[in-house]
């Protein structure tokens, strides 16, 4: 590296440094000042919703002191995340990752042919070839995070797109590392973990290569994706699913008697305990909701996991219940692909589990990652089988 190159990358990475400290204090201030949505942001809380409790109590929609629009409403939160207002994902330097380099930064086309390349590219019988594989080697003892939740979407993606062993390795290290895009549209991340993640976007990129058949661009768009965003949800709803049979016995015996229950552990899952509790936006025209007028470049944040419990939609939201008759809020834009990733994976595993005839329970108290506000990043929980 030339010292000119050198040099440059010092200022970069300071600016970067520099930039990060910033915004990380402007949270803490207006934690520090009382701003509820600021408190959910910082993402120290084990349990967010008393957080959330406090947002929708100021209404339908409300403006924070940091200048986002929120709501935890449940009918507003569905016109927000349709396709009836203009608006577009946080990209460039709103974001505190690489939010375009890692493929977050499409408009609703974009997403709508990944989705459709995605039915064409992962084989159903194959996630579920793979998640049988993964449950019939854990251990009695395992964590639910690196065992099990984790490693099905990534060998999933390895099998897909014919990674050898070495490379299925740097993926697996490089899918961890760029896991903090989703919470870092809203969190800034500490210097050190953003730099990881820029690299291990920039790893992605030159190691997922369209299989033959597909077109070159849009399936290396969809394999960086679902590497990037798809392998962080799909691990955070497979652990959600589990942990719902593992905590209710009740529906690991319905799925024992129905396989296809598994559908409606996931769906209550994506209500109870979502892999995406925030999803953030911003608008591309002056726009006018529940009386608040929203000018244009304005950030507006749905509080999904807020919305999915809404007291006025769901009877006694705080309960996990199956074959709930309303519908559970899903976000848009680029989760129109990863969630279906996810969701595949989930009821897989499910039934998987299920199957293999031994019920774990929890072993050890788990860990969850701090300034994970949008996914809740779950680090480790122990499980144990007998």
């Amino acid at each position: 590296m030339s010292d000119i190159q050198e040099t440059r990358n010092r200022v970069e990475i300071g600016e970067l440094g520099r930039r990060l400290q910033r915004a990380h204090g402007e949270v803490w201030l207006h934690q520090v000042k009382g701003d509820p949505y600021a408190d959910v942001l910082r993402g120290h809380a084990e349990d967010p919703h008393p957080g959330y409790e406090r947002i929708r109590a100021l209404g339908p929609l409300w403006r924070s002191s940091m200048g986002a629009w929120v709501t935890a409403d449940h009918d507003l939160a569905g016109t927000l995340l349709g396709e009836a207002w203009p608006h577009g994902p946080v990209t460039g330097e709103d974001a505190h990752v690489p939010a375009d380099d890692a493929g977050l930064g499409g408009d609703a086309a974009h997403y709508e042919r990944l989705r459709a390349l995605v039915e064409t590219t992962l084989s159903p019988s194959a996630a579920t070839a793979v998640c049988e594989r993964v449950v019939h080697g854990l251990a009695r003892s395992f964590n639910l995070v690196t065992d099990l939740a984790e490693r099905v979407p990534v060998d999933l993606l390895a099998e897909t797109f014919g990674l050898s062993a070495p490379h299925h390795w740097e993926l697996t290290a490089s899918c961890a590392a760029a896991g903090v895009v989703l919470d870092g549209l809203l969190c800034p991340q500490r210097l050190d973990v953003t730099r990881r993640a820029v690299t291990a976007v920039g790893r992605l990129r030159a190691l997922l290569t369209p299989p033959d058949g597909h077109p070159a661009a849009d399936t290396r768009e969809l394999a960086l994706l679902l590497a990037t965003a798809g392998v962080r949800t799909a691990a955070r709803l497979v652990a959600s699913a589990v942990l719902a049979v593992v905590d209710h016995p009740e529906e690991w015996s319905r799925v024992a008697d129905a396989p296809e229950h598994a559908a409606l552990v996931v769906t209550e899952a994506l209500r109870y305990d979502p892999p995406v509790q925030l999803h953030p936006m911003v608008a591309r025209a002056d726009v006018e909701f529940a009386g608040q007028r929203v000018p244009a470049g304005e950030r507006v944040v749905v509080l999904v996991g807020a919305a999915n419990r809404d007291p006025e939609v769901f009877a006694d939201p705080d309960r996990f219940v199956t074959g709930r008759p309303a519908g559970v809020l899903v976000p848009a834009l680029y989760h129109r692909v990863t969630l279906p990733f996810a969701r595949a994976q989930a009821e897989a595993v499910i039934r998987a589990l299920v199957a293999a005839g031994r019920r774990p329970h929890r072993s050890g108290p788990h860990l969850r990652s701090r300034r994970s506000p949008v996914t809740r990043h779950l680090l480790s929980c122990p499980l144990a089988t007998g």
